[in-house]
């Protein structure tokens, strides 16, 4: 039987994609149009987006602050989605006014989901026991797009593999980050390649 397909879209907002962004991922705006098409196409039963989310207030007190500025403030431009839309829903009016972080929304078949760290698996409490019973995995396979791809679309990949899911990584949807802002390069890149391909993530 052929297996029922899902998209998900890790991360896609302003403070990893526009050039003026907290912390951009380079290049990462050049796969808006190839991201769009793909949440436009009728190929998927649903689809999921996924935002990093932090408050000022507890993110101050967390670990990450000591090696990142405040970034993706929950309702803050930085927050939103760069320049891609869903299907079902008037995202603009649906977040005007919202004060609180939700946890999970739904619209239809798209499914909205917040975390506050870069393994969405450990950084929503409702996401692993909801995704497992709603999309079983003799069922349904992933295709996966987003930023950064050695960051969080590998942990949310990761994640999958390890709960025995097919996992495609569509390959002009994704951007990573291959060198820090001094111009080292980031090691993680190539390595977290490898590691999802020797685990059997199809890169098509």
């Amino acid at each position: 039987m052929k297996k029922q397909k899902i998209l998900i879209i890790v991360d896609y907002q302003n403070d990893f994609v526009d050039p003026r962004g907290a912390l951009t991922v380079p290049n990462a705006n050049a796969i808006v149009n190839n991201i769009q098409t793909k949440i436009d196409s009728d190929e998927y039963t649903s689809t999921i987006f996924t935002f990093d989310t932090h408050t000022k207030k507890v993110y101050e007190t967390s670990d990450e602050s000591k090696i990142f500025p405040i970034h993706c403030e929950f309702n803050t431009k930085g927050w939103n989605f760069f320049k891609i839309k869903p299907q079902s829903i008037k995202w603009t009016k649906f977040i005007k006014g919202r004060k609180e972080p939700f946890e999970m929304y739904q619209s239809d078949n798209e499914y909205f989901f917040t975390k506050d760290v870069f393994n969405i698996w450990d950084g929503n409490t409702t996401y692993p026991k909801w995704f497992e019973g709603t999309f079983p995995k003799d069922e349904y396979e992933i295709d996966i797009v987003g930023v950064a791809t050695n960051y969080c679309v590998f942990m949310n990949v990761m994640g999958m593999v390890e709960r025995g899911y097919t996992v495609n990584i569509i390959q002009d949807c994704v951007e990573g980050i291959k060198a820090f802002p001094d111009g080292s390069i980031d090691e993680s890149y190539e390595k977290n390649i490898t590691v999802m391909k020797n685990r059997g993530v199809n890169f098509i």
